[in-house]
């Protein structure tokens, strides 16, 4: 009996010391699993934050290229402008139409210029205009002001823009205090918050607008006094807030914005708010800022409730969970199997993010073995190509080559390559459909954690766009839009090398200045497109006769510049001739024969000037002595000419 009672209890204390461990195991474990959960939890919210302001950084970022993109336009028009002698309304749209601003521009609400008129010349301009297309052109507001801006042209001419035309941007102390900001700085500058004019009260939205001053050619523009001195006008653009941010597909379903063109941020300051912002208290928000030029938007973002309901999850309580579900003497264990699983989870959200971030990639993303062969393709190269994915894995990308682009650009890039080293360049290749496009390439190799090459990765853009306009400005800078000739800025350069040559060579060279006599009778009588077929079919009259050497350029409306290397009076002469023969060649244009003559003026270097400017303008004086004479007739300089 007594044996028993030992027994049981020894048996007892046992029961009460496996007990004592079962708590104890099952307290450590609660207290653990409090602690995995704050700690997940917090985790969570850290990655949640820095999600945020991200996607808050990657707006930003939107809004700034995109702003950036629209300075382009604006100098491309200035150097349309620069680039013709007295830009006509049917110039100026032609030029918008071909930059498409709507596809390659969008928000941008149109591309004009506005020029300063002084009060004398007011009744010149709003008579030009007229003449011009716009039989009800006048400067608005009236009243008598000491200086007066006015909006002359603005493409695409919709019915809002038609509104604007003839305003005076200057009379108005918003407007004004961006375009003089523009204007003292030589920089584009942007303006605070306005009510466009094109504005009506159908779905109002607040405006703002970008300008790029102009200058008179060749002044001086080193200060603020020279500057103005010079200002001639601007090339411009108006937005309105609320197309501009759709055009920038800014995410407004995850964030809410509200921007202010003032630091105080008040009702008075708004330009612009999310379509859907609501009075949602959500503890993800920022304050940024974007400056664009000379102007600061101060921008206020806040999570929505969609992006706070992607932020909450219940991961740090399923973390949680599974510790409490485990065998308690394996508590260590099961502790470092949960965290091998979270640090994979990780990493699988981690590659699927990458995954989803190649294929929705807006550019070409290519991975090849070390053979060149290709293991994966992302569905814009499919888009772009037109190939399917099985007809391009395990392929060389070489099957696109069209044979264009230059051998030693390949050998160059497989050199950087090898060498472990990153390349840049652009190829010429060709779509399934043998389609030629022309894309930029970024490649480089990709490392193995001990430093081994394992596969090579390019990133490629399709920029044949980009390439077409580059092209088409670079092509109106230097050429007549309508005739396709030379225009002055190119005549000035090639004249300088004339010079230069003659100079070396002690050779003469001839400047023949022509002018078409009654030509204005035809542009009154049978209207502008008749006289433009009339330049057009003389300008290739003109430039059939010369040699190769020679350069004809349009640098007016019907005035031409031939500039003859190596010739003196007897070549000069022969070539006038032929010009006054071919001139009055009569040309048909829709059953009508349209006659013009030419009066032609001859300055011969270095006799009649060693200058640029002397050569032309004692050509000119010559040319207005054989109009005075007669017309139909070419004279040469003479210092007895007046």
């Amino acid at each position: 009996m007594q044996v028993f009672c030992k027994l049981y209890a020894n048996m007892q204390k046992k029961v009460s010391r496996s007990n004592i461990i079962a708590l104890s195991v099952l307290l450590l474990s609660i207290i653990l699993a409090v602690i995995i959960w704050s700690a997940s939890k917090n985790y969570h919210d850290s990655l949640s934050q820095k999600k945020f302001e991200s996607a808050a950084d990657e707006h930003i970022y939107k809004i700034e290229k995109h702003m950036l993109t629209y300075e382009s336009v604006l100098k491309s028009g200035a150097a349309f402008f620069y680039g013709s002698e007295h830009i006509k309304h049917k110039e100026w749209h032609d030029f918008i139409k071909a930059i498409d601003i709507d596809n390659n521009y969008p928000g941008a609400y149109g591309v004009g210029i506005a020029m300063m008129i002084a009060p004398e010349e007011v009744s010149l301009v709003e008579k030009n205009m007229k003449e011009d297309g716009f039989e009800s052109f006048a400067i608005t507001p009236s009243g008598k002001r000491d200086i007066y801006s006015s909006i002359l042209y603005l493409e695409p001419t919709d019915k809002r823009n038609l509104t604007a035309i003839g305003y005076d941007m200057y009379s108005e102390p918003v407007r004004r205090f961006a375009m003089d900001k523009a204007a003292d700085s030589a920089k584009i500058s942007i303006s605070a918050k306005v009510r466009l004019v094109q504005e009506t009260e159908q779905d109002a939205q607040h405006g703002i607008l970008m300008y790029m001053p102009l200058y008179k050619k060749g002044a001086k523009i080193d200060s603020i006094e020279q500057r103005r001195e010079a200002l001639l006008g601007f090339v411009y653009s108006p937005f309105r807030m609320n197309e501009l941010m759709q055009s920038i597909n800014l995410d407004n379903s995850l964030l809410n914005f509200e921007i202010y063109d003032d630091k105080s941020m008040t009702e008075a300051n708004l330009l612009y708010k999310s379509p859907k912002s609501g009075s949602y208290n959500t503890k993800y928000k920022i304050q940024k800022t974007v400056t664009v030029n000379n102007k600061t938007w101060y921008i206020n973002i806040c999570g929505t409730k969609k992006f706070q309901d992607s932020a909450n999850t219940f991961f740090p309580l399923l973390i949680t969970s599974a510790g409490l579900l485990v065998q308690f003497l394996l508590l260590f264990v099961i502790l470092i199997l949960i965290k091998n699983r979270h640090m994979l989870k990780l990493q699988a959200n981690e590659l699927s993010k990458l995954s989803q971030a190649l294929e929705q990639s807006p550019n070409c993303v290519v991975i090849t073995d070390l053979d060149g062969n290709i293991e994966y393709i992302n569905s814009r190269f499919l888009a772009l190509t037109g190939y399917a994915k099985d007809e391009v894995i395990g392929e060389n990308p070489r099957f696109l080559q069209s044979g264009k682009t230059d051998p030693k650009l390949y050998i160059e890039m497989w050199e950087n390559l090898l060498d472990g080293k990153t390349w840049h360049g652009e190829f010429i290749n060709k779509t399934k459909e043998d389609v030629e496009y022309i894309e930029s390439v970024n490649a480089a190799p990709i490392f193995q954690a001990d430093g081994t090459i394992s596969h090579y990765m390019a990133i490629k853009e399709d920029i044949t766009e980009k390439k077409r306009i580059q092209a088409q400005v670079q092509y109106l800078a230097n050429f007549d839009s309508l005739t396709g000739l030379p225009n002055r800025f190119q005549l000035y350069e090639h004249m300088k090398y004339i010079i230069g040559i003659s100079e070396r060579n002690n050779e003469n060279f001839s400047v023949i200045f022509l002018d078409l006599d009654y030509f204005k009778e035809i542009n009154d009588n049978l209207g502008h497109d008749a006289g433009d077929a009339l330049l057009v079919e003389l300008s290739n009259r003109f430039a059939s006769t010369l040699r190769n050497a020679d350069m004809v350029s349009r640098v007016g409306g019907d005035e031409f510049i031939f500039i003859l290397p190596n010739t003196g009076a007897a070549g000069a002469m022969h070539l006038a001739e032929k010009l006054l023969k071919i001139t009055n060649t009569p040309h048909i244009y829709n059953g009508n024969e349209l006659l013009v003559s030419a009066s032609i003026g001859i300055a011969i270097y270095p006799a009649d000037g060693s200058d640029q400017q002397s050569l032309f303008k004692n050509a000119d004086t010559a040319m207005y002595e054989a109009k005075q004479a007669g017309r139909n007739r070419y004279v040469f300089f003479s210092k007895d000419l007046h």
